[in-house]
């Protein structure tokens, strides 16, 4: 027999033998048992930030009795409870502040609740007779001169831009109602938020040390402004008005009787 046919035979009867005996699939290796569920770390709570002492705008809670002197929203009485106000005109008397011809009227709406606080009723309801006699808003001592003279002429008044507190406590004493400019920086405008502004000022005494603002933005019954006199002070210097006072002489109302 040749002998590369006995070599061919050879090969493919290994061949053969190989195909038959094999296995017909080969051994597949088990899955890996899988990992244990893992349980979320727990989340560390971010520190807290520091509580702004008087965020506004909105009420302004006070943290202690006093406060520090800053700025707190409250009612009649001063925020440790040792004083009220002095002209504590009825919250009936006290109508928000609006705009006559796109500008507010915030220096007339003070001097209103002074007319009234003091009867002089030739100037109540001042910014709506602004409004009808077609007068824009807008308020500095020689356009007060001005209304005066057009709707109060016999009314007697002052006016002082020099920033002397010992005028807002002369006032004060005789229990008329000063009305004075106001930059803010409180519970009702942020304290960081400066403005141009005429509020009136019910309390004032750098002896008890405090001060309080009845602002025709926000004339609720609990929305007076009680601060320290020195951070009124501060608020009063530092607006448009640099220190500016108005105050009418009509006889203020008697004191009330006490037992």
């Amino acid at each position: 027999m040749n002998r590369r046919l006995v070599l061919l035979l050879l090969i493919g009867g290994a061949l053969l033998w190989w195909s038959h005996d094999r296995p017909s699939s080969l051994p597949v290796a088990p899955l890996p048992a899988p990992a244990p569920p893992t349980k979320p770390k727990p989340k560390t709570p971010e520190p807290k930030k520091p509580r702004c002492p008087c965020p506004g705008p909105g009420p302004c809670p006070l943290e202690d009795k006093e406060a520090g002197g800053r700025p707190a929203e409250g009612g009649r009485v001063s925020p440790d409870g040792a004083v009220e106000l002095v002209c504590d005109l009825p919250a009936s008397e006290r109508k928000r502040n609006i705009a006559s011809q796109g500008l507010g009227c915030c220096v007339f709406r003070s001097i209103d609740y002074a007319a009234r606080w003091q009867q002089v009723p030739e100037l109540f309801d001042l910014p709506e007779q602004l409004v009808e006699a077609g007068i824009p808003g807008g308020g500095y001592p020689h356009k007060v001169d001005e209304v005066m003279k057009q709707f109060a002429p016999g009314a007697s008044y002052i006016q002082d831009t020099s920033g002397d507190a010992d005028i807002l406590e002369a006032i004060l004493k005789t229990r008329r109602m000063p009305c004075v400019t106001y930059n803010g920086h409180d519970c009702h405008y942020g304290m960081g938020q400066g403005i141009s502004h005429m509020v009136c000022l019910p309390y004032f005494d750098r002896q008890t040390g405090w001060a309080g603002v009845a602002d025709n933005n926000f004339p609720d019954e609990d929305q007076f402004v009680w601060m320290s006199s020195d951070e009124f002070l501060k608020r009063w210097k530092s607006g448009g008005g640099g220190g500016w006072v108005v105050a009418l002489l009509a006889v203020p109302p008697p004191l009330p009787p006490h037992n």
